[in-house]
């Protein structure tokens, strides 16, 4: 809520509020924002306030994993010595703009970890954790693991095709 109401027994004048609306697919999006909007009619509906809205420009598409790539970067982390699982595309995991990045081309979204594994991210316990040594540590790590996974697109066409091939599968 970032505005009215002083005080609960006080109706203000005016309200507003932000909300963001995430789901793992497009059209599933576009029913929960139905399903919400509903929601907020209801809501003015029933206390005889009027509702103004508007939908954010930016829509995060889902992220799309090359499958490919994320084994490949994790033999690389692999070989850096740390230890990493990977990624399940079926778990949820957020919004971010990479979601719309990975429609157009091969992507990997890899987390690295950088703090004990009950520490949330966007925390402040995260934060202090990422501005750490051993978060510095993660940093350069997976930026050289990454740079290992272009090198080994770049120098064997194998596993490139392998890649395209994969990513043209997730678009049919």
């Amino acid at each position: 809520i970032t505005g009215g109401g002083e005080a609960a027994n006080i109706v203000p004048a005016h309200s507003a509020a932000n909300f963001m609306v995430r789901a793992e697919d497009n059209t599933y999006l576009d029913e929960l924002k139905q399903k919400v909007l509903n929601c907020f009619i209801g809501a003015a509906t029933a206390s005889g306030a009027r509702l103004e809205y508007r939908w954010g420009k930016i829509r995060y598409a889902p992220m799309r994993n090359n499958l490919t790539l994320a084994r490949l970067f994790r033999q690389n982390m692999q070989s850096l010595g740390r230890r990493m699982q990977l990624f399940n595309p079926n778990s949820a995991f957020g919004s971010t703009d990479m979601g719309n990045v990975s429609q157009l081309v091969p992507s990997i979204h890899p987390y690295v970890a950088i703090a004990p594994k009950d520490v949330l991210i966007h925390s402040p316990q995260f934060a202090e954790a990422a501005a750490s040594e051993a978060g510095m540590r993660g940093l350069v790590d997976a930026a050289k693991a990454l740079a290992m996974t272009v090198a080994d697109l770049v120098t064997n066409s194998n596993i490139a095709t392998k890649v395209k091939k994969e990513f043209q599968q997730q678009n049919d």
